[in-house]
């Protein structure tokens, strides 16, 4: 999850925050196995882990699943988003009315086609 703005000082650059995220398993996924990964018993965590996670919660907010869901979703949601202008972004290298070419902060080249809609 996120949300993305115009950069206000470079021109065709967007700036991208991310506020959090879901983890599923893909239709392919054999279901037990990944409830036997990612539910259930809950592992002591070690230092290292458990000084991580503490640190995410400070530093971002961040609000950590407790369980699995039902349909075998974990969600996780920061309260102060990563990213912002100059940190995380896309530049607009090209666009039409078809298609859109961006360059990622890490140097990611995207290239998009604009699917056509039945009328």
């Amino acid at each position: 999850y996120g949300y993305i703005l115009p950069d206000p000082n470079v021109p065709d650059r967007h700036s991208i925050w991310f506020t959090g995220g879901t983890l599923e398993a893909s239709d392919e996924t054999d279901k037990s196995m990944w409830e036997r990964t990612f539910g259930g018993y809950q592992p002591k965590r070690k230092l290292m882990e458990s000084a991580r996670m503490l640190a995410a919660k400070i530093m971002f907010g961040a609000m950590l699943p407790e369980r699995m869901e039902e349909d075998g979703s974990l969600s996780y949601y920061l309260k102060r988003p990563i990213g912002g202008h100059g940190v995380v972004y896309n530049d607009v290298l090209y666009v039409d009315d078809t298609i859109r070419i961006m360059q990622g902060h890490h140097g990611t080249i995207y290239v998009m086609k604009r699917v056509e809609t039945p009328d």
